[in-house]
């Protein structure tokens, strides 16, 4: 595909790496030189210093030929106007907008004029919002991707040394139709697998497992023997570090939910500030890597979570919460490379608000309708949610029939208002929509394609 990205920005060089690393031709274009320079010396990408609505410009990313656009400035207005603007040059492209004022996310007359209403709104903040209600609501887990509106949730869980499942071979695993758990993926050191039958589990194994909106979640906690730690943390309590805008809309969603978090804010103004706009909550003034006062407020029941506008002080804050005892902490960064290293370091669940927008965009570069899309695993893993339209290779098959090749998996079956998990006796209908699991491979998108599309 041919993507123009108009903002060389931190989100448009997030952006731009998985586009590369997908194959697709890539223009970046932004007035700052050296955020052009900076961009290039670790990219691929075709970038132009110059504005987007210029002419020259336009020419020489031949706009005509655009698959998708993705307007990610630091201004919401110019991502806008971007997308006003390019409309009419780009009739066959798709748009992705980057904004982050409620007085435009909330504003659905803005998004409802025929020339915005099919742009993609790119909302990093929100989305690691919701991702920290999911992550509450599912104890746990480290890592959820939500589809449907929470009906389907993929959820990720570390195996215990005590797990029933250690040593055991997935087609081995006798459980019943109503109570059943589906293994989607597990990640195993640095090797991401779509199990088959003759999967052995090993203790450290992270499990993604559907779940789904009128299933027991206690049977999954109770298959992987997590039910004990599960009854554990059922009733945490709450403690967030810092004071900034997202700590408030979080602890807002928990009053709403008849929870009372505590606040740790070191600037007194700012913890007035919040005081005075929440109900329940309790705000404490102090430093939240300060071990006397989070040893007096943390116990095995406290979920941690770090939101302080310092990426270092929430990773830092959140292993020591977990050295003093807390039974979880989740932390946020914007830096990729302590995603990786919060999990050795005991941090539960980190959140990369910037990556919670990646897996929308990808839905928008597959070869065939996606109504739902997300990555895993720091982008190790794809997760599709796809409707199945008429003439589909998969519709009126048995699964076991189907052709689904390895590393993939159908995680999830909705049909006329009620969620499935498929086994080898599902057959779908025209109409169905399947969750695909898959690792991210360009091989097994085009696998997945054939069983959606007669290939011409």
């Amino acid at each position: 595909m041919n993507i123009l990205i108009a903002g060389a920005t931190p989100m448009g060089g997030v952006l731009a790496k998985y586009m590369v690393e997908e194959g697709h031709d890539v223009h970046v274009v932004d007035a700052n030189s050296d955020a052009i320079a900076e961009m290039v010396s670790h990219l691929d990408v075709r970038a132009l210093v110059g504005e987007i609505q210029d002419p020259a410009i336009l020419t020489e990313v031949q706009i005509q030929n655009t698959d998708l656009i993705l307007a990610v400035s630091d201004m919401d207005t110019t991502n806008i106007v971007t997308a006003l603007a390019l409309h009419p040059l780009a009739p066959r492209a798709r748009t992705a907008v980057w904004v982050r004022d409620t007085q435009f996310t909330e504003n659905t007359q803005l998004w409802s004029g025929a020339q915005l209403d099919q742009v993609m709104l790119l909302t990093p903040e929100r989305n690691a919002l919701h991702l920290l209600i999911d992550l509450l609501e599912i104890p746990l887990s480290f890592e959820v991707a939500s589809f449907m509106g929470g009906k389907i949730n993929i959820a990720g869980f570390c195996l215990h040394e005590d797990s029933p499942l250690i040593g055991k071979k997935l087609s081995e695993l006798v459980q019943s139709q109503e109570n059943r758990t589906l293994v989607a993926a597990v990640e195993r050191g640095s090797e991401t697998i779509v199990p088959t039958g003759d999967f052995i589990f090993a203790a450290q194994d992270r499990l993604f497992i559907p779940l789904l909106e009128g299933r027991k979640l206690s049977s999954s906690f109770e298959f992987m023997g997590l039910e004990q730690s599960h009854l554990q943390m059922k009733n945490s309590r709450y403690l967030l570090g810092g004071g900034g805008r997202m700590s408030y809309l979080l602890a807002r969603r928990l009053e709403e939910k008849g929870i009372s978090p505590i606040i740790i804010e070191q600037d007194r103004q700012q913890g007035k500030h919040m005081l005075e706009r929440l109900s329940s909550s309790q705000v404490l003034q102090g430093d939240v890597t300060n071990l006397n006062l989070l040893s007096e407020l943390i116990t095995p029941a406290t979920t941690y979570i770090a939101l302080t506008g310092n990426q270092e002080i929430n990773f830092l804050s959140s292993v020591l919460a977990r050295r003093l005892g807390a039974g979880r902490a989740i932390t946020i960064f914007d830096n990729e490379g302590y995603m990786s290293i919060s999990q050795v370091m005991g941090v539960d669940a980190a959140i990369h608000p910037k990556f919670t927008t990646i897996g929308q965009v990808m839905g928008l570069l597959r070869r065939y309708p996606v109504n739902e899309a997300q990555l895993l695993l720091g982008g190790k893993l794809d997760a599709l949610l796809v409707p199945l339209q008429p003439g589909a290779p998969i519709v009126g098959k048995q699964l076991r029939h189907a052709g689904v090749p390895k590393g993939v998996v159908i995680a999830a079956h909705y049909r006329d208002g009620q969620l499935f998990l498929p086994d080898g006796n599902s057959t779908f209908n025209v109409g169905d929509q399947l969750l695909f699991v898959s690792n991210r491979q360009a091989k097994l998108n085009r696998e997945i394609r054939k069983l959606l599309f007669v290939e011409s």
